[in-house]
């Protein structure tokens, strides 16, 4: 039977992941590589789109799953699972990962700017990571810290005014966090946001170093010497200056602490040679723990008071419901293999599909803002579209925009019958089926 060609309609959604990841640019990559020269079935292409949109469709991210959605759009039934299966290589990950940190460099981000208090910040960047569990017969190559467990610790920083990860990287559970957080001029100007896993002095002076600011939780037996209050009490208040943090926070009532403390670590990682600095300590009190919770910061009193830091530093929710994003929709927590270039794949796939979910998400708000008759209304249609159910959208109807994309890129429909027949043959034959075993069996 003849493929039939059929015309889709124009898709500005099409036209703009069409832009964002441009098939010549995918194939100029691809063939830097020995995949393309290698194997005659390799569409970089179609295998791209298939991954990216298909890890966003559904349930089932299985390697048959994406073999069965890449012969759809390639129209090749002559693909066997093996040779698909051996595409998930070295140099094909080192691929995915280029084409990754591509976009995450180079994507336009649509909104970005900054309101209200933020705006004088070039952006609020978020710094976290999380583990996602592997089966326990990977603990040879991503080892966690329970014996026996196996994991990866996926670490990421998310811009605020984007909603996008402006750094992704991967290790085996046990790394530390903050050993993957590089220091440099990267900060400048920028608001950083640190959990306790990044909880180190030396970070914190090189981000001041450089120009940016900071904002991260203080451990709970922290003991600064605090060496000047920034904010007075009226009455019998405690002082605080030339006293050690742990000896006055229990005695405590005040609503806020506000003061600077000195912080002592090595000039250069395992030197051994001090140096001292002076931040900002700031406590704002829980009424129904009565306990404070402590912030260390480098902005500054004036133009920043102590509730500030508290609301400034829920902004990490964000980054938690971009790891929870990751892992429910797109399915970082059900990697069902021990291969471990198919893991680093699936992984850097999950990254890529929310960079194109970030991407429709920025081509609807647009479209949203002009048939409400505004241009330049895309900061109110945020607030119509919000990016999660956005994706959430993407994940119901991300196999109709492989197939709108595929027709648009020169694709043909694939022959049905030979697809369905192709999909439901048996890939072992001569294993004998349960009824033969019966039929051939003794009783006994």
């Amino acid at each position: 039977m003849a493929a039939v060609s059929y015309e889709p309609p124009d898709s500005v959604i099409v036209d703009r992941i069409k832009r964002a990841f441009p098939s010549e640019e995918l194939r100029e990559r691809a063939r830097a590589t020995n995949l393309v020269q290698r194997e005659r079935k390799f569409d970089t292409v179609a295998l791209f789109y298939t991954l990216s949109l298909g890890f966003a469709a559904g349930s089932d991210r299985s390697i048959q799953a994406f073999l069965e959605r890449f012969v759809e759009m390639a129209d090749c039934d002559e693909l066997a699972y093996p040779t698909f299966h051996g595409w998930f290589s070295p140099a094909f990950v080192a691929l995915l990962r280029e084409i990754l940190d591509d976009a995450i460099e180079n994507l336009e981000p649509g909104q970005t700017d900054l309101s209200g208090r933020l705006e004088r910040f070039r952006d609020v960047l978020i710094v976290d990571a999380s583990i996602i569990t592997l089966y326990q017969d990977a603990t040879d190559v991503y080892a966690a810290t329970g014996e026996d467990q196996a994991g990866v610790k996926l670490h990421l920083t998310e811009s605020l005014s984007t909603g996008l990860p402006t750094r992704f990287q991967t290790t085996d559970a046990k790394t530390q966090e903050r050993s993957q957080l590089p220091t440099g001029e990267w900060v400048a100007g920028a608001l950083v946001l640190l959990d306790l896993g990044f909880y180190d002095f030396w970070l914190f002076d090189r981000i001041d170093q450089n120009d940016g600011w900071f904002v991260s939780r203080v451990k709970d037996d922290a003991n600064f010497e605090i060496v000047e209050e920034l904010r007075t009490w009226r009455g019998n208040s405690i002082p605080l200056k030339g006293e050690s943090l742990q000896d006055v926070l229990d005695d405590l009532q005040r609503q806020e602490i506000d003061a600077r403390i000195t912080l002592s670590f090595d000039r250069k990682r395992g030197s051994g040679v001090s140096t001292t600095r002076t931040f900002r300590l700031v406590g704002v009190l829980n009424e129904d723990s009565d306990e404070y919770h402590l912030y260390l910061t480098n902005l500054a009193r004036d133009n920043y008071h102590a509730p500030d830091r508290a609301v400034r530093y829920r902004a990490r929710w964000e980054i938690e419901l971009l790891f929870k994003e990751l892992k429910s929709r797109f399915g970082l927590d059900e990697i069902n293999t021990t291969d471990p270039y198919i893991i680093e794949a699936l992984i850097i796939v999950a990254a890529l599909s929310l960079l194109m979910s970030r991407v429709i998400v920025d081509e609807l708000r647009k479209l949203d803002a002009k048939r409400q008759g505004s241009d330049d209304d895309a900061a109110a249609s945020s607030t119509r579209l919000p990016r999660r159910r956005c994706s959430h959208a993407l994940e119901r109807h991300a196999h109709l925009v492989q197939l709108y994309l595929m027709l648009d890129l020169g694709y043909e429909l694939p022959d049905l019958d030979e697809l369905l027949l192709w999909s439901s043959r048996d890939p072992n034959p001569h294993r004998p089926r349960l009824r033969e075993q019966v039929e051939s069996g003794e009783f006994w």
